[in-house]
């Protein structure tokens, strides 16, 4: 036997030794390999509808938007109607029709009313809690003597509230009190807070104070302490490092 059919036989042996389970390199690929390649499928995004909660200043549409009306579907209409005013549209929502067989009952109409109706709220409280308590110390109180004088005494603080929004200021790094920068617009101090909110604020009785007493319903010399409130206090167990970073809920 010659070199060359030696070679032959070794190369045949070593063919026969091989893989036989294995497809060659260039087989064509799979109904299995092509399905595990395909790229992921994933349902169309859902078309976006009403909004359900703006989510803005917290409490706003709870405590000034159909206080006063007695029958709950009409309450629960006119609360959704707020909330479903055009997000993208600010400049509208004082505007907003909250009972649409009513063409008068407006957001900023029923803000005004229902924040005359917080106004009284401190009414006799002494002096050394809430300084001129009574009525008309609200925030822009303007006592106009005209067909409708309560939306107007009422409306600035009213316009202001129903622009629902939490302003920021991030070239601020001091965040003393919610409402911050609508406070010093309204007393006319300098400018120096951030603005927004935090979870160590406690906006419940700082809404209260500002419906019931304006200015008058904080202690200036304590960093805008309110003076009113629901006797739940804020969140004092909050964590920067472990997650939740909140403790249990109130």
């Amino acid at each position: 036997m010659n070199n060359l059919t030696k070679l032959a036989l070794i190369v045949a042996a070593l063919a026969a030794c091989g893989d036989n389970k294995k497809p060659a390199v260039d087989a064509p690929e799979t109904k299995k390999d092509a399905a595990i390649d395909a790229p992921p499928s994933f349902p169309a995004a859902p078309a976006l509808g009403a909004t359900v909660d703006r989510m803005g200043r917290p409490a706003i549409n709870t405590a000034l938007n159909a206080l006063t009306e007695q029958d709950m579907t009409k309450k629960a209409a006119k609360k959704d109607a707020y909330n479903h005013a055009d997000p993208e549209m600010p400049q509208t929502w004082a505007m907003t029709q909250l009972d649409p067989a009513v063409p008068q009952d407006i957001v900023l109409v029923e803000f005004a009313k229902t924040i005359a109706v917080f106004d009284a709220a401190d009414t006799g409280m002494p002096a050394n809690q809430v300084p001129n308590a009574g009525c008309g110390n609200a925030v822009g109180y303007n006592a106009v003597t005209n067909t409708n004088p309560t939306i107007h005494a009422y409306g600035f603080l009213a316009t202001v509230l129903a622009d629902d929004e939490l302003y920021v200021d991030t070239a601020k790094g001091q965040c003393n009190f919610y409402l911050d920068l609508e406070v010093e617009k309204a007393a006319a101090v300098p400018h120096q807070n951030c603005g927004g909110r935090t979870p160590v604020h406690d906006v419940i009785d700082f809404s209260y104070s500002v419906l019931a007493a304006g200015v008058n319903g904080f202690d200036t010399a304590n960093n805008f302490a309110p003076r009113l409130g629901d006797g739940v206090g804020p969140h004092s167990d909050v964590s920067t490092e472990n997650f939740p970073f909140l403790g249990a809920p109130h």
